[in-house]
């Protein structure tokens, strides 16, 4: 009996070995990576079924305004929700930070139809609700995103190694929130789009009601290749890379 209970501790601790050392090989060095246009194209689905389609596109100006616009469109039986976002901002290289300019929130579909537009100041540090006119009580300390806009953000610095991924941000109905997340560890996924080696991150919530993970590819700039969100243990959707142009 004390053979065999010492035979099992040290099979688990050479499975640990052997998961430690494929976890450091696996693992990808810090590096400052470039904010680059691109559109991503992805499929949703829920518990392994068609639920519907999405994408993000990132765009420059000449000028050097950066807009990034996405959508989700998703049915479930007799229930539909399209969601549409933009983000305009500029992006200071030297503090790897975005400056707000403009947030626009969009859903219709089953239920009330909804939205919220914002435009930012960043010398005065206020944020004005468009449509009333109204400044919206936002406190602006140092960086502020928009809940769209903070996924790319995340992007650079996960990249670059950082340890302190909290973010202040403003959300659809222009409410100021904090986003914090959290690396998982490194995962191989695959997508329609390819396999790839991913940093998994999860959002960090104050309850675990909900989670929500993000899998991030280095050899594509880390770009967002898979989302996915669950209630209460139920998987809600997943959102998996199909296309992606560069």
């Amino acid at each position: 009996m004390e053979w065999k209970v010492n035979f099992a501790a040290g099979d688990r601790l050479m499975k640990w070995l052997v998961a430690a050392v494929a976890l450091l090989s696996f693992s990808t060095a810090a590096e400052q990576i470039e904010l680059e246009p691109y559109e991503a194209e992805y499929q949703v689905t829920r518990g392994g079924s068609e639920y519907g389609e999405g994408y993000r596109k990132l765009e420059v100006s000449p000028e050097g305004e950066w807009q990034l616009r996405g959508k989700t469109d998703i049915s479930w039986f007799i229930l539909s929700d399209t969601r549409e976002t933009r983000s305009v901002f500029t992006y200071n290289e030297d503090k790897q930070r975005f400056i707000p300019i403009e947030f626009l929130y969009m859903r219709s579909g089953t239920g009330s139809d909804k939205s919220f537009h914002a435009s930012f100041d960043a010398q005065q540090k206020q944020v004005k609700n468009v449509d009333s006119g109204r400044l919206l009580e936002i406190g602006w300390n140092n960086g502020l995103y928009d809940e769209a806009s903070v996924i790319e953000k995340l992007r650079l610095d996960v990249a670059a190694g950082s340890e302190d991924l909290t973010y202040s941000i403003i959300d659809e109905k222009g409410r100021e929130d904090t986003y914090r997340f959290a690396i998982v560890g490194n995962e191989q996924l695959k997508t329609p789009y390819g396999s790839f080696k991913t940093v998994k991150v999860e959002r960090v919530r104050d309850n675990n009601r909900r989670q929500t993970y993000f899998w991030l590819a280095p050899e594509l700039n880390y770009l967002l290749v898979q989302m996915q969100q669950f209630k209460e243990g139920d998987e809600q959707a997943k959102m998996t890379l199909r296309s992606l142009t560069q």
